[in-house]
């Protein structure tokens, strides 16, 4: 028993598939067969004369179309491009953060994406800590105490493009005077 379903396993991931994806419009009768065992098996074949072919739902076909090439817009890298958007995502304001290595995580975002040649820049109390392409940022070792965070964005020479506004976030770390 076991070797029949095995073997029509086989068969069916040999033959079978492959022949109904690459043929067109394949029609064959299924038949449904419950075992003694309660397996179920199902065949191209009838057990019994009076057995009738199980009726599926009809395959859903779609035909593929290619977008029109006018409505294509490749963003422009120049210059001129106008960010409306610069945000630190994390951490929130007014956000206590409590690391005995002084590490802060920033994320930020700007809108629309960044392009070619540009760099976020973020800055705690008016330094710059990090530059990146990616909007992540890691501060380590910072000092206890509040911390005003921003973003720039700025261009090839260091011009700055758009600011986010300030996010003060308050780093504890422990201390033998303060623990």
């Amino acid at each position: 028993m076991h070797r029949r379903l095995i073997i029509f396993t086989i068969v069916l991931l040999s033959g079978a598939l492959p022949g109904i994806f690459l043929a067109g419009n394949v029609s064959a009768e299924l038949y449904k067969r419950v075992n003694p065992d309660g397996s179920v098996e199902f065949t191209d074949i009838p057990a019994n004369s009076d057995d009738e072919p199980l009726k599926l739902a009809p395959l859903s076909t779609f035909k593929s179309t290619l977008p029109p090439r006018e409505g294509i817009k490749i963003p422009s890298t120049s210059a001129s491009v106008k960010y409306t958007s610069a945000k630190i995502i994390s951490p929130a304001n007014e956000t206590t953060i409590r690391d005995n290595a002084g590490i802060i995580t920033v994320n930020a975002s700007v809108s629309p994406g960044l392009q070619s040649g540009h760099k976020i820049v973020l800055l705690d109390n008016g330094v710059i800590k990090g530059e990146s392409t990616s909007g992540s940022f890691t501060i380590s070792n910072a000092d206890r105490g509040a911390h005003a965070l921003s973003i720039q964005v700025q261009n090839k020479s260091g011009k700055t493009l758009i600011s986010s506004g300030s996010v003060t976030v308050y780093l504890h770390r422990r201390s033998v005077f303060n623990p």
